[in-house]
Protein backbone atom coordinates (compact mmCIF):
# COMPACT_ATOMS: atom_id res chain seq x y z
CA UNK A 1 0.00 0.00 0.00
CA UNK A 2 1.19 3.30 -1.09
CA UNK A 3 0.13 6.40 0.51
CA UNK A 4 0.52 9.86 -0.52
CA UNK A 5 1.71 11.49 2.15
CA UNK A 6 1.73 15.61 2.99
CA UNK A 7 3.12 17.52 6.01
CA UNK A 8 1.76 21.37 6.79
CA UNK A 9 3.11 23.83 8.97
CA UNK A 10 -0.34 24.64 11.63
CA UNK A 11 0.87 27.03 14.33
CA UNK A 12 3.69 28.59 16.30
CA UNK A 13 3.37 29.80 19.62
CA UNK A 14 5.36 30.98 22.29
CA UNK A 15 4.81 29.16 25.13
CA UNK A 16 7.58 30.75 27.31
CA UNK A 17 10.62 33.64 27.07
CA UNK A 18 12.29 32.03 24.03
CA UNK A 19 10.48 28.32 24.23
CA UNK A 20 7.84 27.60 21.23
CA UNK A 21 5.38 25.38 20.52
CA UNK A 22 5.31 24.02 17.04
CA UNK A 23 2.37 22.13 15.44
CA UNK A 24 2.79 20.03 12.61
CA UNK A 25 -0.04 18.45 10.48
CA UNK A 26 0.99 15.00 9.04
CA UNK A 27 -2.08 14.09 6.03
CA UNK A 28 -2.15 10.91 4.62
CA UNK A 29 -4.20 10.25 1.76
CA UNK A 30 -5.14 5.85 0.62
CA UNK A 31 -5.89 6.92 -2.84
CA UNK A 32 -8.35 9.46 -2.41
CA UNK A 33 -9.74 8.80 1.06
CA UNK A 34 -7.72 10.71 4.03
CA UNK A 35 -6.69 7.95 6.16
CA UNK A 36 -4.46 10.29 8.26
CA UNK A 37 -5.01 13.46 9.57
CA UNK A 38 -3.08 14.21 12.84
CA UNK A 39 -0.98 16.84 14.22
CA UNK A 40 2.17 16.43 16.52
CA UNK A 41 4.26 18.84 18.79
CA UNK A 42 7.25 20.12 18.71
CA UNK A 43 8.51 21.77 21.89
CA UNK A 44 11.55 24.11 20.95
CA UNK A 45 13.97 26.72 22.93
CA UNK A 46 15.74 29.34 20.98
CA UNK A 47 19.47 28.23 20.40
CA UNK A 48 18.19 24.90 20.38
CA UNK A 49 19.80 21.81 18.21
CA UNK A 50 16.84 21.82 15.30
CA UNK A 51 17.53 18.49 13.54
CA UNK A 52 17.77 16.65 16.83
CA UNK A 53 13.91 17.78 17.23
CA UNK A 54 13.17 17.25 13.55
CA UNK A 55 14.38 13.36 13.57
CA UNK A 56 12.51 12.88 16.98
CA UNK A 57 9.15 14.34 14.88
CA UNK A 58 10.22 11.80 12.14
CA UNK A 59 10.04 8.96 13.99
CA UNK A 60 6.68 9.91 15.01
CA UNK A 61 5.18 10.48 12.25
CA UNK A 62 6.48 7.52 10.70
CA UNK A 63 5.02 5.22 14.13
CA UNK A 64 1.73 6.60 12.95
CA UNK A 65 2.03 5.67 9.47
CA UNK A 66 3.54 2.24 10.03
CA UNK A 67 0.77 1.68 12.98
CA UNK A 68 -1.89 2.63 10.21
CA UNK A 69 -0.67 0.33 7.80
CA UNK A 70 -0.46 -2.44 10.71
CA UNK A 71 -4.12 -2.07 11.13
CA UNK A 72 -5.16 -2.15 7.78
CA UNK A 73 -3.15 -5.60 7.26
CA UNK A 74 -5.42 -6.74 10.12
CA UNK A 75 -8.81 -5.37 8.78
CA UNK A 76 -7.80 -6.36 5.33
CA UNK A 77 -6.52 -9.91 6.36
CA UNK A 78 -8.97 -13.05 4.70
CA UNK A 79 -9.05 -14.83 8.26
CA UNK A 80 -10.73 -11.70 9.57
CA UNK A 81 -13.26 -11.92 7.01
CA UNK A 82 -13.55 -15.95 7.57
CA UNK A 83 -14.36 -14.99 10.94
CA UNK A 84 -17.24 -12.22 10.39
CA UNK A 85 -18.54 -14.49 7.84
CA UNK A 86 -18.78 -17.48 9.98
CA UNK A 87 -20.46 -15.03 12.76
CA UNK A 88 -22.90 -13.72 10.51
CA UNK A 89 -23.72 -17.30 9.52
CA UNK A 90 -23.71 -18.90 12.63
CA UNK A 91 -25.78 -16.60 15.03
CA UNK A 92 -29.01 -16.70 15.43
CA UNK A 93 -32.01 -14.64 16.31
Amino acid sequence: MVLTLTVEKRSVTETMDKMWSIVLNLSALDGTEVVINKDFTLKYRSGQDVEEKVKALLTEMQEAIDDYKSEQAIFNHTKLDTAVTYLNNNLTG
